[in-house]
């Protein structure tokens, strides 16, 4: 998995599009922005359609088709991050944090990398200033949604009280950068393990990825994402309209 290299890169461009966008007005909705590599292709799509529990459209999805070593996702940086305002949380204070998938389902992909670090030391082992990264796969943390589609619900919390309970372990398992499981209440557990850790604010704090399969696996993958939820917002289709706060229904 290649998170710090890309989160390099993600970061350069970032930097160039916030001077450009330095004069404009702050947004008020989120933008949902898209990275791809390795002849990997990204974007919203009717192909494939829309998750059965998207009650705001019914057509469109995210789609991604990713060669063997290609890599492709999405996130928000600059004012869209601010509204979306999972930075400095830490992680038992995340309400909601999940999406649908539809296609290729590997042990680390289609999945939510999220990078945090330990705001103090936390008598475990996490001195101040260490820094962590966590795979949200939903290999790991899904339920199915019928025509294909399946659920995966990361944050127990009382704004997201469904938590995925069929995941290849037997509930949701979220992993972190040496492959150590926690679970099986998704981030409710990471916090037990991770108490002080912080969202970092910094461009590698979230991202969709899908860097499935590699070289050596071969072959291709396609997968359809929908109802990306990230705290205060879901998106569900392109354009402004497709972004639901989620002071409104149906939210993961």
């Amino acid at each position: 998995m290649r998170l710090r290299q890309k989160a390099a890169a993600v970061s350069v461009v970032v930097g160039v599009m916030l001077i450009a966008a330095s004069a404009q007005a702050a947004p008020t909705t989120p933008k949902l922005s898209f990275f791809k590599g390795g002849g990997a292709t990204v974007g919203w799509s009717t192909v494939g359609g829309s998750s059965p529990d998207d009650q705001y459209d019914t057509t469109q999805s995210i789609r991604i088709v990713n060669p063997a070593g290609g890599d492709a996702g999405a996130f928000t940086y600059g004012g869209s991050e601010k509204l979306v305002d999972i930075r400095g949380q830490t992680l038992d204070a995340i309400d909601r944090l999940g999406f649908d998938s539809k296609g290729y389902l590997g042990n680390g992909a289609p999945r939510i990398s999220l990078g945090t670090v330990t705001e103090s030391d936390d008598g475990l082992g996490h001195q101040t200033g260490d820094q962590h990264t966590f795979f949200l796969s939903a290999f790991y943390c899904k339920d199915s949604i019928g025509s294909g589609w399946r659920t995966s619900d990361f944050a127990d919390s009382a704004l997201s009280p469904g938590t995925s309970l069929a995941g290849a372990l037997g509930g949701c398992y979220v992993f972190d950068q040496n492959a150590v499981f926690y679970g099986p209440d998704g981030l409710t557990s990471v916090a037990a393990a991770y108490p002080n850790d912080i969202v970092v604010s910094a461009s590698n704090d979230w991202f969709l990825e899908q860097d499935e399969p590699t070289t050596q696996q071969g072959g291709s993958a396609t997968v359809n994402v929908d109802r990306l939820t990230v705290e205060n917002w879901m998106w569900v289709r392109a354009g402004g309209s497709g972004r639901i706060n989620c002071s409104n229904p149906g939210c993961i």
